[in-house]
């Protein structure tokens, strides 16, 4: 190999491989060309026998006409009645397996026509799906009579459907719809029958606290049957306000106790065991407790600890998370007051001296302790005693102490004035 001969690049070889088809084709045009012509040809005919062209009637025989037909140029005028046609259709036969009215539009020009006056119109029809044609409109004509419409305006309601979950309920009275009043324009008896404008809206498990909802408006009559009229604006918009129905709270227990207690006996203490519930229900009815009651404790006659379980007192509409707690109620005696004159015992009285008899001698004891013990307390049973040791003629304070039953509380001067004289022998 020549060292001198240069490999041509990869843009040169590019150029000689076009440059090669290009001649290719300049030498071979007309057989490439019977070649696309014979392939195009042959798929014509595959087509043809695996798809054919037919012609069927839409809807078929049998079935009502569904086309609807729709009046042009009808001004400020209606059509009476509704019009439908069926069509006989040309199209492959994939393409006419499928048809739907939708893929159908069907015409009549009403141009010229007096109101009240019936006439024959040619109804057009073209085809809205591509490689289907119309051959025939059954019927080609149809007797239209105009009418001058009838308008009312009428508010728009909410017709709901579904239940919301439990739990939640629906203000209406915070509900809106926008708009809130329609036109309804149509013939004057359909007009006139229509007895609400619906927007539809389904609530099934809708929590959402504001459900929107947009969608077509339907007018119907007092029986719910739809009426065919013109709602202007043909949609709406509801703004549904929701909340939950059901709320909880925690609320204290109390007792409910009738009775009294023993003499001398009063409630030192009453404890619940849980000291509060937590409830669910309808919001209304739990807003308005403040607390949840045990059914009745009677405690006529008792001074001695009660412990007891006790069912709650039930309220309607109201879920609790217990039925029953623990009630604890301890007495304890109520202390009262009184004072008694007693008589006191001298001590360690000097020989030689006696008390003055003359000078009355007592003791002023005040007395306090449950009222069964003092209402039985005597005098007899406080014993107050006064040391004389170390006394002398004349009067003078002596220290006196005072004792008496177990569990009462006794208060004294904490001298007594004594007067002795001296006696002789």
């Amino acid at each position: 190999m020549n060292g001198n001969h240069r490999r041509p690049s990869r843009r040169q070889a590019a150029r000689q491989v076009l440059g090669g088809i290009l001649r290719s084709l300049r030498q071979h045009w007309a057989q490439a060309t019977f070649s696309l012509l014979a392939a195009l040809a042959i798929w014509f005919v595959v087509q043809d026998v695996e798809n054919p062209r037919v012609s069927v009637t839409f809807p078929e025989e049998g079935q009502p006409p569904s086309i609807v037909v729709t009046a042009e140029n009808a001004g400020p005028y209606i059509v009476r009645e509704n019009y439908s046609v069926r069509v006989v259709a040309e199209g492959r036969a994939d393409d006419l397996a499928a048809l739907a009215p939708a893929d159908f539009e069907a015409r009549v020009d009403v141009r010229g026509m007096q109101p009240g006056v019936e006439e024959l119109r040619q109804v057009r029809v073209t085809s809205r799906r591509p490689g289907v044609r119309v051959l025939q409109v059954i019927p080609s004509q149809v007797r239209i009579t105009l009418v001058e419409p009838a308008t009312r305006e009428l508010p728009v309601t909410i017709r709901r459907s579904g239940q919301l979950p439990a739990g939640f309920r629906e203000d209406e009275a915070a509900t809106t719809v926008e708009p809130a009043v329609v036109k309804i324009t149509g013939l004057p008896e359909r007009v006139q029958a229509v007895q609400s404008v619906d927007l539809d809206v389904n609530l099934s498990g809708v929590k959402d606290q504001a459900y929107v909802v947009t969608g077509e408006l339907v007018a119907r009559s007092a029986t719910g049957t739809v009426e065919t009229v013109t709602i202007s604006p043909p949609r709406a918009t509801a703004t549904i306000r929701i909340g939950q129905a059901f709320v909880q709270r925690t609320l204290p227990v109390i007792a409910d106790i009738s009775g009294a207690p023993a003499t001398g006996y009063r409630i030192a203490s009453i404890t619940i065991d849980p000291p509060a519930v937590t409830v669910s229900g309808e919001r209304s009815v739990v807003n308005e407790l403040t607390a949840l009651s045990t059914e009745k404790i009677d405690v006529t006659g008792a001074r001695a600890e009660l412990r007891l379980v006790r069912n709650l007192v039930a309220v309607p509409n109201l879920s609790v998370e217990r039925r029953s707690v623990t009630v604890v109620v301890k007495f304890e005696p109520i202390d009262v007051a009184a004072t008694l004159t007693v008589a006191p015992e001298l001590q360690n009285l000097p020989a030689g001296f006696a008390r003055d008899p003359s000078r009355p001698l007592a003791v002023e004891v005040r007395v306090t302790g449950p009222a069964d013990l003092v209402a039985v307390l005597k005098p007899s049973d406080i014993k107050a005693v006064v040391s004389l040791a170390g006394a002398t003629a004349g009067t003078a304070a002596y220290p006196v102490t005072v004792t008496g039953p177990s569990g009462l509380k006794l208060e004294a001067p904490a001298t007594v004035t004594v007067s002795l004289i001296q006696v002789l022998p």
